[in-house]
């Protein structure tokens, strides 16, 4: 780095679009020929220090802090480092009793409003056409 891009780094907080905000020492950094905000949060009660990196489009605010307000402010809203959605998966065995308790709920339901069963198109019907369809097209 030459020295106009040198930067030691202010502590502060950062607020981000999507309603995130972490604090910590803010410093630049250059990756991939791009600046990036450089946000070294400190340990909380509940997680570990780490760094993290945002581009510029990102970002929403930087407010620059003491020490002590960017240390406090992080303790409070402990931002997990690493949040990854990983959704609850169903076995085959799962997904087909579920199948039977709902085509049960929907032969209750049928008895109880006395609705006519209906057949499911027979697996050997699957070339596209369909019984409903109009001989002739209406203009």
């Amino acid at each position: 780095m030459d020295e106009g891009t040198v930067n030691y780094g202010q502590w502060g907080i950062v607020e981000l679009m999507g309603h995130k905000c972490v604090a910590g020492l803010i410093s630049k950094e250059e990756m991939l020929g791009k600046a990036l905000l450089r946000v070294d949060v400190p340990a909380t009660s509940a997680y570990a220090a780490y760094t993290q990196l945002y581009g510029e489009a990102a970002i929403y605010c930087v407010t620059f802090t003491s020490q002590e307000v960017a240390v406090r402010t992080a303790e409070h809203i402990k931002v997990n480092p690493v949040s990854v959605y990983v959704p609850d998966l169903v076995t085959r065995d799962q997904m087909a009793e579920m199948a039977e308790q709902y085509q049960k709920e929907i032969e209750s339901l049928r008895n109880r409003l006395r609705l006519p069963a209906q057949s499911l198109p027979d697996e050997d019907e699957e070339d596209g056409e369909n019984d409903y369809s109009d001989p002739e097209p209406r203009f």
